[in-house]
């Protein structure tokens, strides 16, 4: 590793640390003020760190800043998430154990039957802390609320684990981000890396899944994908997780967004994308063409974003963003807009507008009701997979004055 990425990859971790730090002093500071009050003893922590390590490197390296400073922001380092991720493999988003497992921490004094510092291995999931708490508080999670249509919690109660008994799941753990999918039923744990073939891993014997055992367990293997395809329908309600597109595995695993390493001993360029122009969220493909917008929806938070920044001649507000809209799919779509060069986007203003999913285009028409000049603009139309048109797309001042066409090509 060259010099100037030495002393980048340094910088990024030491900024981690200095992170986990300020975590340790204020997690020391809330457990002072807890036993200053009483109330130590009989107060449920459930300390957990974040799922897997993040390996996208997303942004141009920043060399000789000082790394704790607030105003700077580092990218994430491969390398080094491969690292805080050891021994097992893989990263954030993946659903290999190197990306969805996490240790937990549970403290209450009070409540516990189990013998202080013992160590659990059965396999529990952040659905199951709602129901945790509502048994342990005395809580009725409700099955009905005004205007909206509820779903049963998935998650169960720990509350066996707390009291040192057996915990009985009635139902896999299911794992899904994107086109990365998951499920952890018992002893056995079904994978597939970024839509790619299915790979099946006796966790108990090997943790960090090195033993591929889908040719050796056909049948398994086989009713372990039945069943994440069953919940992803009946669960997640959705039709197209239910039926997913498998390709051959690639081996070695790559990503244009991973680190990379090279012997150049100048920093990469990072050119400047054309300003004012659309991009494609993640889990978004585009086509632009004959005044329309057309976009497919691959996985979850999709949408498009317009940068801009450079755009000198933007007056400032108030706006008026415009559009028609056709897809398929019903819910709410989001606009998020940022007013300081600085911030990135969904930092900002969010603005929710109804999606009515017909087949007639939707006028939408959302007021931006700022004085200062624009600076990043995002559109979701969708929660999920399916697809959208947009037409019309435009950006109007106060006065109605056209001051941007997004779909005029």
């Amino acid at each position: 590793m060259v010099g100037w990425q030495q002393d980048y990859e340094k910088n990024r971790m030491v900024t981690l640390a200095a992170m986990i730090d300020r975590v340790d002093q204020e997690v020391g500071r809330l457990i002072e003020d807890l036993k200053k009050n009483g109330e130590y003893e009989n107060t449920l922590i459930l300390f957990v760190s974040d799922n897997g390590a993040c390996p996208y490197d997303r942004k141009k390296p920043l060399l000789n800043v000082e790394p704790t400073n607030g105003d700077i922001s580092l990218a994430d380092s491969t390398g080094w998430s491969w690292a805080r991720n050891a021994p097992f493999r893989f990263y954030k988003q993946n659903q290999f154990e190197g990306g969805i497992s996490t240790p937990g921490i549970i403290h209450w004094p009070a409540g516990l039957k189990t013998e202080p510092g013992s160590i659990v291995e059965t396999p529990t999931h952040l659905i199951d802390v709602l129901p945790t708490l509502a048994e342990i508080s005395g809580s009725k999670i409700p099955d009905q609320f005004a205007d909206r249509d509820l779903r049963p919690v998935s998650g169960i109660s720990l509350l066996p684990l707390l009291e040192g008994k057996e915990l009985n799941r009635a139902e896999p753990i299911h794992l899904q981000f994107s086109n990365d999918y998951g499920l952890r039923d018992g002893d056995w744990k079904l994978v597939s890396y970024k839509g790619q073939a299915w790979e099946l891993y006796h966790i108990p014997e090997d943790r960090t899944e090195l033993n591929n055992l889908a040719d050796s367990e056909p049948e398994r293997l086989k009713q372990m994908v039945e069943k994440w395809k069953a919940m992803s329908k009946n669960v997640l309600h959705s039709g197209k997780l239910a039926n997913p597109k498998i390709s051959p595995a690639i081996i070695p695993r790559a990503h244009r967004e991973w680190t990379k390493y090279s012997d150049s001993e100048t920093p990469p360029d990072f050119r400047k994308q054309k300003t004012t122009q659309i991009r494609a969220r993640k889990n978004t493909k585009m086509k632009q063409g004959e005044g329309i917008i057309k976009l497919t929806f691959t996985g979850e938070d999709p949408g498009i974003a317009m940068d801009l920044r450079d755009n000198k001649s933007l007056p400032e507000g108030p706006y008026r963003l415009s559009f028609e809209l056709t897809t398929d799919g019903k819910g709410s779509g989001d606009i998020f807009y940022t007013v300081d060069p600085k911030n990135i986007l969904p930092r900002g203003e969010r603005i929710t507008f109804p999606v009515n999913g017909t087949e007639a285009p939707q006028p939408v028409s959302i007021e931006l009701k700022t004085e200062k000049r624009i600076c990043l603009l995002r559109l979701d139309v969708s929660e999920d997979e399916g697809s959208a048109e947009i037409r019309k797309l435009q950006l109007h001042d106060a006065k109605g004055r056209l001051l941007k066409n997004w779909t005029e090509f």
